[in-house]
């Protein structure tokens, strides 16, 4: 199970086909991982999400979602070099 003290982020980016990419080359090399997807524009601000206060003009679409890949520890540098 992944915890806070067991498992190292691997990469943090907002690049979908990066994303794929790698989560692809751990599978292939049987190295678990977890992964996050944040959408910053759907973040609580007060008196509702950004986009429902601001709107999401201006925003790059292929920013709206960032995304994390987490290895456990043990599994880090073997990760950090495959990709």
């Amino acid at each position: 199970m992944f915890t806070f003290f067991n498992s190292e982020s691997l990469w943090i980016g907002f690049e979908m086909d990066r994303f794929n990419q790698i989560r692809g080359i751990l599978d292939n090399n049987s190295i678990p991982y977890k992964y996050k997807v944040r959408n910053h524009l759907g973040q609580f601000s007060g008196r509702g999400t950004i986009r429902g206060a601001k709107g999401s003009f201006g925003n790059p679409t292929e920013q709206m979602y960032q995304y994390e890949i987490l290895v456990y520890k043990k599994d880090f540098e073997q990760a950090k070099f495959l990709i």
